[in-house]
């Protein structure tokens, strides 16, 4: 191999590689940057959004309901048995159209396990 292929052979390698961390999901860094803004959200963050918080912003109970019974299963720690424990009151709370008991149950996911969540599995793939 010649000088000259060697360095179009690294070129080449370089081009490939930036290309694959270009397309690949960011992780949030530990100092929780990369993902997290309305720019990028991370993905709970995002599925949030598009299925429970718009959804909610509507007044589409029923699509709230759907979304919270599958956040149920969600959860990234088993060891946090409330979370289940409010999405499925949440979802039952929508389908019976009650938006303040809907609003309540998510409050209390959220105050229970947010900030764990987003220290620990901020960037996390969803299931």
């Amino acid at each position: 191999m010649t000088k000259r292929s060697k360095g179009l052979s690294l070129v080449a390698a370089l081009l490939f590689g930036a290309a694959a961390l270009g397309s690949a999901p960011h992780a949030a860094s530990a100092d929780g940057g990369t993902c997290g803004g309305k720019e990028n959200p991370c993905p709970l963050q995002k599925w949030m959004k598009v299925n429970i918080g718009t959804p909610m912003a509507a007044g589409d109970l029923a699509a709230v309901s759907v979304a919270l019974e599958k956040a149920a299963s969600m959860s990234p720690d088993p060891a946090w048995g409330e979370w289940a424990a409010s999405s499925k009151a949440g979802a039952a709370a929508a389908k019976k159209g009650d938006l303040a008991a809907t609003k309540a149950s998510c409050k209390s996911c959220h105050e229970k396990y947010k900030d764990a969540y987003k220290e620990k599995f901020r960037a996390r793939l969803l299931p």
